[in-house]
C-alpha cells in the first residue's frame, strides 16, 4: 500500500502541473513576460458586454478548430451533442455555483477570490546591458460577502466593496419540506476596453461556506425527498452543489451534509476501489489446487458452507437487521425487494454446494474444474518467465508445486459462489434453473473471466462424464460452449487466457484418459474473415508468393504469436498448414515443450488451436470462441449445421460432415493423399452453455440483428425441448432484465452479486476507501473562449513534458512509468486524425515552450531538459487484426526500454477488452456518447497503479458542459448514470433485415433436403407442417419478445415463402447464393452489394446493419 501512495503522489504531481500552466498562477505575486490571456487557458472572467458588440478577444471559431479544411473537430458523427450554435468563441463574465440549505438558515457568507494582472515594465538583463521589457504583474485580490436571507427576496446582487465592478447575484427558490436552492454567481461588470487585459479577472473561485463553518449545505437527494433504488444506492456519495460554467466541489459529507461548496475550474475526483476479498477469509481459503483433491471433499464442503453462511449471516444483520427497514415505505418499496434477491442467490448457492456433496459426477466435474484452473495459473505463469526474450530457465514444474506459495491460486468468493449458483442449470438441464440468464455484474478487472471459465471446465467435463454408448446424442466431443464477443480488440486478449485453459484441460484430459473423454478439448477462433481465413482455398491454387495466398497465411501466422503453453514465439515454421489435407496443425519449436514439433520418444501433438473456418466445421471444437457479428454466417453456409452438433458423417480425411452438408462417400488416394472413408456417426449433444461477455455492447442496430438470429441459434442448441444456458457478463448496464428478454426471450434475469443497501457493500464487493487504497482519479478540464484544438495541444504537452521531467527526479523516476504513455480516447476517427497531426507539430512546439518557460523559474530542472515524442501509435479499426497483439505488447514496454510509446490515440475499440496493467494516463477528448462507454474505456487505466483520466470538454457541447458543471456527482455516481440499453429485434424495420435471413437459416439447417445451395430450389417439397416448424418457432419467440408484431410477422413469413416458391418455379434454376446469375437466380445477395427484386438482400455480417448513400455530382461538358 506504500508503494501506492508513492504513485499518487507523482499522479498528484501532474495534476497540480495542469493547474499551475492552465489556471496558474506560478506564485501570488507572479510576474509574466507574456499576456495571462494566453499564458493561461481556463479560470478568466471577461468583462460583461452587449452580446453585439464585436470584440477583439473573440476568436473565430471555424478558423481555430478546423483540423482540416472544412472539417469541423468538435462534430462528432450522427450526435445529438452538437455545438450551441455560434461562430465565435468568447470568454465567460460569469460563473456560479448552486447548492441547497434548509430555509430557515440565515446567513451564509461567500468568499470570492481573483487574480488582477496590470501591466508594468521591468529591467531585465540581456547582453550585459539593462533593458526595459513589458511584463504582467499580479495582483491577488479577496473579498468576502455575507449573505442575510431574512428580508431577502428572490435575488439579490452584492457589489465588492473592493472592486465595485465585479458583483456577487445571489438568488433562492424555496422548495417543499422547508428546503431552498441557492445559486450565487460572480460577475465581472468592469468596463474597461475588450481588448484590455486588466478588465479580466484570473483564478476566480468562489466559496460558500457558513459563519461559524457548520455543515448548512444539504445534499441533493434529501431536498428532493424522491425515495428512488438507484439514488439511494448511492446514499453515501451525494451530490452537494452543481456549478453554473464551471464545476463544484465540496467538502466531507456526513449524514447527506457538508460544510462547504466550492467553484473548480479544474476539478479532480477519485473513484474508490473496490475489494472482492471477504474479511475473516484468507486469501488462499478457496484455493483450487485444495479443492482439486478427491480425498478434501469434506473439507471442500465445509468451506463452501461456511462461505454460504457468512453471505446469510450478512443478508440478516446487514440488510434485514438495518435500521432502514424500521421505514415502512423503504421496506415495502426497496428494501424487502433486496433482501428477496440476495436470499435467493444465497438459495442458489447452497443448492450449488448439496449438488456436488451428494452427486458423485458433479464432484468428479468441480475437481476437474479446480484442477484445471490451478493449471492454467500456473502455465500462465511459467509461459510468461519461460517465454521472454533472455529465455529464463525453468520447467513447468517448478509453477505446479502447490508447497511454493507463489503457486497458490484461489477463487475470489464471488467467483466459486457464481460457479456453485449455475451448477444446478448445467447439472439438471431439465429443471427451471436452465431458463434463467445469469448476469455477472462486476467492475472491470475484478475478476469476471475467471469466474466464467471456471464454469466452462465444469460445463466440458460434466458432459464428457455422463457420455455414454446408449445415449442418442454424443457427448463425448462436440461443440460445448460458445463464447461470444463483439469487438476483435477482446477477443485479441481474452483468447489468450481461454486458450490456456483449454491446454490446461487438454492436458489434464490425456493424463487421466479416457475419463474426461477420447476428443481432444480444443479451441476454435470462428471470427471475420478479415481475421481468419474462411476457406482452404484460399491458402491454395496460386503461387506461394502470391499476395492473396500470403495475405490469407499472414492471417494466421499472426492469430497465435506466442506458444500458449510455454510462451515462446511461434513462427512460420511451426505452422504446418496443409490445404488439401484441409489441416492447419500448429507446434513449438521449444524443445520441453509439450507441444514440440519434434519429439523423440512420444507422438507429437499440435496445439488444440482450430483458425480456419472449414477446419472448425470438421473438428467440432469444444469451445467455439467467436465474434457476435459471425453468426450472420447461418443462412449462407449449411456447414455452421455442425457448429450445433447437427453431424452424421466422419470422414477420416476431412473430419465431420454437418447434416445435409455435401461430401463425397470416400476418397481415392491423390496427390500423396492416401485413401479415406466416410462412416456414420451420432450427433454430438449440441451447445450447453453460452456465453456473452461485454452485454452492454449489445444494444442499438448491433444488438436488433443480434437478438433476431439468437432465435435460431437457441432453437439449434436446443434438443428435447432441452435449451442451452445464457451467461452474460458486463461492468455497465441498466435494465438488463429488458435486454435479456429482447435478445434471448428469457423472462428471468438474475444480477449477481445482487445489491446491498448500499453501493459500497453487496457482501461480495467491498469498497475501499480512497485513504486507504488511491486508485482512479478524473480531473476535468473545460475551456470556454478557446477551441478543443487549443486545450487538447495544450494538456497533452504539459503532461508529456511533467512526465519527462518527474522521470529525471530520483524521487519519482522509479514511480512514473504509469504516466509516461499517455493514451488519447476519442470519439470518432475524425477527431483522432487531428490529434495525431497535433503531435506530429504543435505539441512539440508546445513542449519546447513549457521547458524554456518553466525551467526558468525552477531550480531543480536543468535548462533544455525537453521531452521528444519518438513512438506515436494510432489503434483504431484502421489497424489490421494481426497488429494489435503488437501494439498492446509495446505498452507494456517500460518507459526506460527502446521503443516504448510515447502516446497511443484510440477509438471506442480500446473500450473493452485492453488488459495492459502498466498504463496509468488517459486523456478524454469529449464526453463519449454512452455513459458506459466512458466507464469502460476509463477502466483500461489504472489496473496496477493509481490512474489518472483527464476528460477535456467541449464548452460548446450541451451535454459536454452538463457533465462538466456536475462532475464531482457525475463521478461520485459514475454507474447510476449508464443508460439503458436497448435492442427491438423484430420492430418493423429489423423485420425488413433478419426475417428472411431466420426462415432461410432454420430451413437450411433443420431439414437436410434443403441444405445444399442448389436444394433452394426445392422449396415446394417441403409440408405445410415442415413449413409451420419453422414458423411458429419464429412466432414464439416473437411472442416473448414484442407481442404486437406476432400477427405482421406471421403474414411476412407467408409471403416470403410464397415469393420463394414462385421464384424456385421460374426457368432459370434457383441457388441460395452464387456469384454471378447468368446461369442461375439467387435467393439472397449480399446486403452491402446492389440487388433487384428477386434477390433478398441478406446480411453477412451483424455489422452491416446501416447502408451507406452515395451522392454524385455530374458536370456536363
Amino acid at each position: 500500500m506504500a508503494e501506492r501512495v508513492e504513485y499518487a503522489k507523482v499522479r498528484q504531481e501532474i495534476i497540480n502541473a495542469i493547474r499551475t500552466d492552465l489556471i496558474g498562477p506560478l506564485s501570488p505575486e507572479e510576474v509574466l513576460d507574456e499576456n495571462p490571456r494566453y499564458a493561461y487557458l481556463v479560470g478568466m472572467l471577461e468583462p460583461q458586454r452587449d452580446e453585439n458588440a464585436p470584440h477583439e478577444n473573440e476568436q473565430e471559431i471555424e478558423a481555430d478548430i478546423d483540423y482540416d479544411k472544412d472539417e469541423d473537430f468538435t462534430a462528432g458523427e450522427d450526435d445529438d451533442n452538437e455545438p450551441i450554435s455560434t461562430t465565435r468563441f468568447q470568454l465567460p463574465s460569469s460563473i456560479g455555483i448552486s447548492f441547497y440549505v434548509e430555509s430557515r438558515l440565515e446567513s451564509i457568507c461567500l468568499d470570492v477570490t481573483w487574480g488582477d494582472y496590470i501591466k508594468t515594465t521591468q529591467e531585465q538583463e540581456e547582453e550585459k546591458t539593462e533593458k526595459k521589457c513589458m511584463v504582467y504583474k499580479r495582483i491577488p485580490e479577496r473579498e468576502t460577502v455575507c449573505v442575510k436571507f431574512s428580508g431577502f427576496g428572490r435575488a439579490k446582487d452584492y457589489p465588492l466593496v473592493e472592486d465595485s465592478n465585479v458583483h456577487v447575484h445571489v438568488s433562492r427558490i424555496t422548495l417543499k419540506d422547508g428546503y431552498s436552492l441557492v445559486t450565487a454567481y460572480v460577475v465581472n461588470k468592469r468596463e474597461n476596453p475588450a481588448n484590455d487585459v486588466e478588465g479580466l479577472m484570473f483564478q476566480v473561485n468562489l466559496k460558500a461556506h457558513a459563519e461559524d463553518g457548520s455543515a448548512v449545505f444539504i445534499a441533493e437527494h434529501i431536498c428532493r425527498h424522491v425515495l428512488a433504488t438507484d439514488e439511494f444506492y448511492f446514499e453515501q456519495r451525494p451530490i452537494m452543489g452543481r456549478g453554473r460554467g464551471c464545476a463544484a466541489v465540496w467538502g466531507k459529507t456526513e449524514n447527506g451534509r457538508t460544510d462547504y461548496v466550492e467553484s473548480a475550474f479544474i476539478p479532480e475526483y477519485e473513484y474508490p476501489n473496490v475489494s472482492p476479498a471477504l474479511k475473516g477469509f484468507a486469501p488462499d481459503y478457496f484455493s483450487t489446487w485444495r479443492m482439486s483433491r478427491k480425498g478434501k471433499k469434506s473439507e471442500t464442503i465445509q468451506k463452501l458452507n461456511t462461505l454460504a453462511v457468512s453471505y446469510e449471516k450478512w443478508i440478516d444483520e446487514t440488510l434485514a437487521g438495518s435500521s432502514k427497514m424500521k421505514d415502512s415505505r423503504f421496506r415495502d418499496e426497496i428494501g424487502n425487494n433486496v433482501i428477496g434477491h440476495c436470499r435467493d442467490a444465497l438459495r442458489r448457492i447452497r443448492d450449488g454446494i448439496y449438488i456436488i456433496e451428494t452427486d458423485d459426477i458433479a464432484f468428479e466435474a468441480f475437481n476437474f474444474m479446480n484442477r484445471v484452473i490451478f493449471l492454467q495459473n500456473s502455465i500462465k505463469n511459467y509461459a510468461k518467465r519461460h517465454g521472454k526474450k533472455e529465455g529464463v530457465e525453468c520447467c513447468l514444474g517448478d509453477f505446479t508445486d502447490p508447497r511454493k506459495s507463489e503457486n497458490e491460486f484461489a477463487w475470489r468468493p464471488f467467483q466459486i459462489a457464481f460457479i456453485l449458483m449455475n451448477l444446478k442449470g448445467i447439472v439438471h438441464p431439465e429443471d427451471s434453473e436452465r431458463d434463467i440468464v445469469d448476469l455477472l455484474y462486476f467492475p472491470t478487472g475484478g475478476g469476471k473471466t475467471e469466474a466464467y471459465l471456471g464454469l466452462m471446465a465444469f460445463t466440458i467435463a460434466n458432459r464428457r462424464l455422463h457420455a455414454s454408448e446408449s445415449d442418442e446424442y454424443n457427448r463425448d466431443g462436440g461443440v460445448t460452449i460458445i463464447l461470444r464477443y463483439t469487438l476483435r480488440l477482446l477477443t485479441t486478449q481474452q483468447r489468450d487466457r481461454i486458450t490456456k485453459m483449454v491446454i490446461a484441460a487438454e492436458c489434464i484430459r490425456r493424463k487421466t484418459y479416457p475419463k474426461f473423454g477420447k476428443e481432444p478439448i480444443s479451441i476454435g477462433f470462428w471470427v471475420g474473415g478479415g481475421v481468419t481465413p474462411n476457406r482452404f482455398d484460399d491458402l491454395k491454387g496460386q503461387p506461394d508468393n502470391s499476395d492473396g495466398v500470403r495475405g490469407q497465411k499472414n492471417l494466421l501466422y499472426k492469430q497465435l504469436l506466442t506458444c500458449p503453453f510455454c510462451g515462446k514465439p511461434l513462427t512460420e515454421d511451426d505452422f504446418v498448414i496443409e490445404p488439401d489435407k484441409k489441416s492447419v496443425e500448429i507446434y513449438c519449436s521449444d524443445a520441453h515443450c509439450v507441444f514440440y514439433k519434434y519429439p523423440e520418444d512420444r507422438e507429437r501433438i499440435p496445439i488444440p488451436v482450430y483458425l480456419v473456418d472449414e477446419e472448425i466445421y470438421a473438428k467440432c471444437p469444444t469451445i467455439i470462441l467467436s465474434t457476435v457479428d459471425k453468426f450472420a454466417r447461418l443462412p449462407w453456409d449449411e456447414k455452421t449445421n455442425a457448429l450445433f452438433g447437427r453431424v452424421d458423417r466422419k470422414c477420416s480425411r476431412d473430419g465431420y460432415v454437418a447434416i445435409g452438408a455435401k461430401h463425397p462417400k470416400r476418397h481415392n488416394p491423390k496427390d500423396g493423399l492416401s485413401a479415406a472413408k466416410v462412416t456414420p456417426v451420432k450427433p454430438f449433444l449440441p451447445p450447453e452453455l453460452i456465453i456473452q461477455d461485454e452485454l452492454h455492447l449489445i444494444t442499438g442496430p448491433l444488438g436488433t440483428v443480434y437478438g433476431g438470429y439468437e432465435t435460431i441459434i437457441e432453437d439449434l442448441c436446443t434438443h428435447d425441448g432441452i435449451k442451452p444456458k445464457y451467461v452474460v457478463s458486463t461492468a455497465t448496464i441498466k435494465n438488463a432484465d429488458n435486454q435479456a428478454k429482447s435478445l434471448y426471450a428469457r423472462k428471468v434475469t438474475k444480477q449477481f452479486p445482487p445489491n446491498g443497501f448500499e453501493i459500497g457493500d453487496s457482501f461480495f464487493i467491498r469498497e475501499i476507501p480512497v485513504e486507504e487504497d488511491p486508485f482512479r482519479k478524473y480531473v476535468g478540464i473545460c475551456a470556454p473562449g478557446q477551441s478543443m484544438k487549443t486545450a487538447l495541444l495544450r494538456t497533452y504537452a504539459i503532461i508529456l513534458q511533467k512526465a519527462y521531467m518527474l522521470s529525471l527526479e530520483d524521487e519519482y523516476k522509479e514511480v512514473i512509468d504509469p504516466y509516461y504513455s499517455l493514451i488519447g480516447y476519442f470519439n470518432s476517427i475524425r477527431e483522432l486524425g487531428g490529434a495525431v497531426r497535433l503531435l506530429q507539430d504543435d505539441i512539440p512546439d508546445r513542449i519546447k515552450r513549457i521547458d524554456k518557460r518553466y525551467n526558468r523559474t525552477e531550480d531543480r530542472y536543468e535548462s533544455g531538459k525537453r521531452r521528444f515524442l519518438n513512438k506515436n501509435e494510432e489503434i483504431t479499426s484502421r489497424m489490421s487484426s494481426w497488429k494489435i497483439p503488437e501494439k498492446l505488447n509495446q505498452l507494456e514496454l517500460h518507459y526506460t526500454e527502446k521503443n516504448h510509446i510515447d502516446t497511443a490515440v484510440a477509438t471506442n475499440m480500446i473500450a473493452v477488452g485492453m488488459d495492459v496493467d502498466r498504463l496509468g494516463l488517459m486523456v478524454v477528448t469529449g464526453q463519449p456518447k454512452q455513459n458506459s462507454e466512458y466507464i469502460q474505456a476509463t477502466s483500461r487505466i489504472g489496473r496496477a497503479h493509481p490512474g489518472l483520466v483527464v476528460t477535456l470538454y467541449n464548452a460548446y457541447r450541451p451535454r459536454d458542459l452538463s457533465h462538466y458543471e456536475n462532475f464531482t456527482g457525475y463521478h461520485a455516481q459514475l454507474y447510476r448514470f449508464v443508460e439503458g440499453t436497448t435492442a427491438t429485434p423484430f420492430s418493423a424495420r429489423a423485420r425488413d433485415r433478419v426475417l428472411h435471413a431466420l426462415v432461410i437459416s432454420a430451413i437450411r439447417l433443420l431439414y437436410p433436403q434443403m441444405a445444399k445451395n442448389e436444394d433452394a430450389k426445392d422449396i415446394a417439397s417441403l409440408s405445410q407442417e415442415q413449413i409451420d416448424i419453422v414458423k411458429e418457432m419464429i412466432l414464439d419467440r416473437i411472442k416473448i419478445v414484442k407481442p404486437s408484431a406476432r400477427a405482421e410477422a406471421s403474414d411476412e413469413i407467408d409471403k416470403f415463402i410464397d415469393w420463394w416458391k414462385l421464384e424456385a418455379a421460374q426457368a432459370k434454376p434457383l441457388r441460395y447464393y452464387v456469384v454471378g446469375t447468368e446461369k442461375y437466380n439467387r435467393l439472397m445477395n449480399g446486403y452491402e452489394q446492389p440487388h433487384i427484386e428477386s434477390e433478398k438482400p441478406t446480411l453477412r455480417s451483424m455489422r452491416d446493419v446501416e447502408s451507406a448513400a452515395n451522392m454524385y455530382y455530374y458536370t456536363e461538358d
